[in-house]
Parts: C-alpha cells; sequence; structure tokens
C-alpha cells in the first residue's frame, strides 16, 4: 500500500464475550520436546509454585491433562500439524473430543484449542488442512454445547508477514492469502483470536539492544502514516499484524470509504473483517547458543544474519533473558496497550518452562526455558497475581522425608530460624506433617536473610514461591500485621519497569526520601532489585511525609501494606 495512505483505526467499542473472559494474561509455553523433563504432576505443582496461571501445552496427552485437574489453571491445548490430516475428517474430530477433551473438561480448565503450529512454515501439507480442521473442532464442540466456551485458532510464524516497518504498512505475503483469507473468516466468524509468535530476539541488528528489551527510554521511531510513536520493537511487530489484518481487508473494500486527495480514513468497524483480539502465542529470549540466519522484516528490506555465528551469541545471556520477560511482563500488565490499540488487552505466553534438548536448529532453541529439567530457576521471575510481588520459601513436596527432615533440624537450630510457633499448641503447629513444619522454618529462615536463593536452597529441599502460604492464625512472614495498625509503602510488581525507575529517581531526589540504605555495600543493597530499592525509597518517603494515601502515590507504582516489609538487618522504619 502507498505510504500516502493515512490509517486511523478505532477499536471497536464492543466485544462479543460469550462465556469467555479477556483481560491481559501472562502465561508461559510448556514444550515437551526432551527426554529429561519432570513428570506432569511436578510440573502442575511448579506451575502452582510461581503463581503461573496460563499455560499453553503443544499437545493433548491425558497424563498432562488430569495433571493440571483441579488447579484452576487456563490451558491451551495444541493439536500437532502431524494430527491434522485425520483432522480432514468430522467423525474423526468428534470422536477426538469425546476421548481426548470432554473427559478432562469437568475437572481441567480448557480454555482454547490450537490448531497446528506455524503451519506456513512446515514442510508438509499443514497450511492446506488447517481451516478446515479448524471447522471441524468447532464442529464438534457445537454438539458438545462447548462453542465459544473453548476458543480454536492456530499459531502463525511472525514470517508470514512480508513488510513490518513502519506498522502501519504492516503486509502479508502474498504467498500465504491462500490460507490466510480463509483463515481470517474462520477467525471473524467465531469471534477467536489471531495467534502470532514474536520473537524481538531476532530483530536485533536492525534495531537496538534497549528498544528491544523495553530500555528504550524515548521514541526510537515515528510512524509517518499514523503519527504513532513506538518505544518498543514488541509493540511494532504486533501492531504491524493489526494493521496487517486491516489492509488485507482494506484492498477488497478500499472503495467504499470516502477518500480525500492525500488520506483515507478507516476504522476497523468500516471493514467486513473484525479481528481485534491478537495473542502472542509464543515469545522470549534464550540464555545461551547462537542465533540461526534469520531474514528480518522490520523493515522494507531484509537482513539476514551470517550462518557462521559464534557458537555463544552476545545477546543470548540469562540478564537479557531477565530482562526481556521481565519488561514485558510489566509491559503487558501496564494495560497501556500498544500505540495503535491504546488500552487494549494484550495475552502473550513466554516460550518456554523448560530448556528442551532435543529441539532441533541452533542451540538457542534448546535455552529458552525459565527452568532447568531439574525444576530449579533459570533465572527468577515473577508472574501477576495476587499480592505485593514478595516471596516466600517453603519445602518442596518432592523431596525425600529424610533430607526434609535434616533440613528443617538445621533451619531450627541455633541462631537460625524462629521455629517457636511450630511448637505444640502454637499458632502454625497444625496441620502436624513435616512438609507443613519445614515450610514455615525455611521461610522464616529466608525473610531473615534477604530473600536470595541461596537463603532457599537447604540442600535442594526448598523452593520459592509468589503466593503467600499464610493459612489462618498461622503468618508466614517475620512479622505479622502491626498491633499498633502501622502502615508502610511499597513498589507494586505491577508497575512499569520504567515508570518504577522514574519513580525511584524522584523518590531519591534532594530533599526528598533518605534512600543511603539502599546503596552498594550497605544493609539495604541486597536483594539488588529495582522492586526491592524502590520500595525502600517509597516507604522512607512516605513515613517522612505524615503516611498519608497522598504520600504513597508515586503516580500509581507504590501500594500500602499492612505488614511490615523489613527483612534482616533492613529496616524499613
Amino acid at each position: 500500500m502507498a505510504s500516502t495512505f493515512k490509517l486511523v483505526f478505532a477499536v471497536p467499542l464492543l466485544l462479543q464475550l460469550l462465556d469467555f473472559c479477556w483481560g491481559n494474561k501472562v502465561g508461559v509455553d510448556y514444550g515437551m520436546d526432551a527426554d529429561n523433563l519432570p513428570s506432569p504432576e511436578k510440573v502442575a505443582q511448579l506451575v502452582r509454585n510461581h503463581n503461573i496461571q496460563y499455560l499453553r501445552i503443544y499437545n493433548y496427552r491425558p497424563e498432562v491433562l488430569r495433571a493440571f485437574s483441579n488447579t484452576g489453571i487456563e490451558l491451551m491445548v495444541g493439536v500437532p500439524n502431524a494430527d491434522l490430516s485425520q483432522f480432514q475428517s468430522q467423525p474423526y474430530v468428534d470422536s477426538w473430543l469425546r476421548t481426548s477433551i470432554l473427559p478432562y473438561r469437568e475437572a481441567t480448565k480448557i480454555t482454547h484449542i490450537t490448531v497446528g503450529v506455524e503451519v506456513t512454515n512446515s514442510p508438509d501439507n499443514a497450511a492446506n488442512c488447517v481451516v478446515r480442521a479448524m471447522r471441524n473442532v468447532v464442529s464438534a464442540l457445537k454438539s458438545a454445547n462447548l462453542q465459544g466456551k473453548i476458543k480454536v485458532s492456530t499459531p502463525l510464524s511472525f514470517g508470514v508477514l512480508s513488510k513490518s516497518y513502519p506498522p502501519s504498512e504492516g503486509a502479508f505475503n502474498s504467498g500465504y492469502e491462500y490460507v490466510l483469507r480463509p483463515l481470517l473468516d474462520f477467525l471473524e466468524e467465531n469471534q477467536s483470536p489471531f495467534m502470532v509468535n514474536l520473537y524481538p530476539f531476532y530483530a536485533i541488528g536492525d534495531s537496538s539492544l534497549d528498544a528491544i528489551l523495553f530500555k528504550s527510554p524515548s521514541s526510537i521511531f515515528v510512524d509517518q502514516n499514523t503519527g504513532l510513536s513506538y518505544k518498543n520493537i514488541f509493540d511494532a511487530q504486533l501492531d504491524a499484524v493489526f494493521y496487517a489484518i486491516a489492509n488485507l481487508n482494506f484492498r477488497t473494500t478500499r472503495n467504499t470509504f470516502d477518500a480525500q486527495p492525500d488520506t483515507v480514513h478507516f476504522t476497523l468497524a468500516d471493514t467486513d473483517l473484525i479481528i481485534n483480539d491478537i495473542i502472542a502465542a509464543e515469545t522470549g529470549w534464550p540464555t545461551r547458543g547462537s542465533r540461526r540466519p534469520h531474514a528480518s522484516t522490520h523493515n522494507a528490506k531484509t537482513y539476514n544474519y551470517s550462518a557462521s555465528l559464534d557458537s555463544v551469541d552476545d545477546y543470548a545471556n540469562i540478564d537479557n533473558a531477565q530482562t526481556y520477560n521481565t519488561n514485558l511482563i510489566s509491559h503487558v500488565m501496564g494495560g497501556s496497550g500498544t500505540p495503535a490499540r491504546p488500552g487494549a488487552n494484550l495475552d502473550v505466553y513466554i516460550f518456554s518452562l523448560f530448556n528442551e534438548n532435543l529441539k532441533q536448529g541452533p542451540e538457542t532453541e534448546r535455552n529458552f526455558g525459565l527452568f532447568y529439567p531439574d525444576m530449579t530457576s533459570v533465572y527468577n521471575l515473577v508472574f501477576p497475581g495476587k499480592g505485593t510481588g514478595r516471596s516466600w520459601c517453603v519445602a518442596s513436596r518432592q523431596a525425600s522425608n529424610s533430607a526434609l527432615q535434616n533440613a528443617l533440624d538445621w533451619a531450627c537450630g541455633p541462631g537460625k530460624a524462629d521455629c517457636s510457633a511450630l511448637q505444640p499448641d502454637q499458632q502454625c503447629f497444625e496441620p502436624n506433617n513435616l512438609v507443613s513444619h519445614a515450610s514455615f522454618a525455611f521461610n522464616n529462615y529466608y525473610q531473615k536473610n534477604g530473600l536470595t536463593d541461596q537463603a532457599c536452597r537447604f540442600g535442594g529441599t526448598g523452593i520459592v514461591v509468589y503466593n503467600d502460604p499464610s493459612y489462618g492464625n498461622c503468618i508466614y512472614n517475620v512479622k505479622s500485621r502491626d498491633p499498633n495498625g502501622r502502615t508502610w509503602c511499597v513498589a507494586t510488581s505491577q508497575a512499569y519497569r520504567s515508570n518504577l525507575q522514574n519513580a525511584l529517581d524522584w523518590a531519591c531526589g534532594p530533599g526528598k526520601a533518605d534512600c543511603s540504605e539502599i546503596q552498594p555495600n550497605q544493609r539495604c543493597f541486597q536483594p539488588d532489585t529495582l522492586l526491592a530499592h524502590a520500595s525502600f525509597a517509597f516507604n522512607n518517603y512516605y513515613q517522612k511525609n505524615g503516611a498519608t494515601d497522598a504520600s504513597c502515590s508515586f503516580r500509581g507504582n507504590a501500594i500500602k501494606v499492612d505488614r511490615d516489609p523489613s527483612y534482616g538487618n533492613c529496616i524499613y522504619h
């Protein structure tokens, strides 16, 4: 499309929600292309412990569906490309639904069925089969009275776009229109989301690292067609997909618009195709390896990476992976949407749960995991949910009784954890079992010793969780609610990283908070995280200024709590 057309998009005011609830979501892709992964039951516990509420699986294995029953975790269930030829038969799909999905429907929260994976990249006939297979799945769901309650879609590669810069000129590769047009018709008819896999990691070379890691302090470019300013590549890629959908339809409906000499204004509602929901079904960052040769579509021309890359890519490392995914979560949960869709809901799934040792291709493909196969964290990532972003340490239910007992005895030794609440007739004695007692003791030690990974080791029997394990009168904090009704002000984990940094800089400015304690080698420097440092600074300002609601605003980046957030030698006065 010529760049002389200025495209103005407006999001429809009403979504047909049916029984389905939309909202910003951050989930994880649970791939199983490995021979050393823990059992699905252990994985389900791991996912719950880390407050991961949305999971996408690439299959419909009964042992996986059973493992996630009664967990409340929402599942996307996948149909592999290899099954699509059989899914051309309606009777086969009807039988598949009865035997593979319906038996688990009551206990397992299945919200989506994804049919195929990146079918336009598949060397077989998957692209020609996918839409009919999806229609057969919907027909089977109708027969089971589940239409609308389980959404059906297919995740595509970002490579279906031939152009993505500027975003307003986003365009699909014309060679894929034979599958895209019927696919988009299907999605609109069934109010299903468009799914795409986005990997800004592969745009390094035509974009700065800061722009890809959500760290650019200012605009990286302005779309001259729309005047919209972009600060990160994720938003640019997502909007390019959004515009590509509209632009594909615009070519067939252009004569319905009131054209001015240099400008054509239209809204999505003007088109005969409305796809208002796009899910990033995969996005993530590898922790080691080299990037595969890759043709970027960020600009109008392509950028080809050398096939002779170093064995370890400078960009594929733990620090960048943690930064990308942490800032991605903050961006999604911040609720700002994208420049073309301000305030719109964003759903993303981070690839992947584990490092998968059998994945083909370069080493990066095997190192996108958030966890190693032994279920230890590759790096710390806090998923959004209830609470203030705090963490706790509890006993692993997978640990042997002997290992757990030894760790409990050590934790309750002189000068370590305070285990008095575990004594008979005290508030945490019941339930009187090893896992419960060890969990309380482990957490007490963890809170006292800086909330570090090392403080939750206990010989491999402790795990960090992000939901408060307190129950009844048993409070899993070093200090319980203040008896005098005191409150503290801390940073919220839902804040944008950039906003939090700005608020911290302001709080530590001249004449405001005393931030000397969060300098290197001082009592509150560890843990050396933005959330911890901002919490200390916010609270210092809050206490100095009358502990009022106004003094704990920080432009929405702070919240009040009624439990003392002090830990170890770091005292939140």
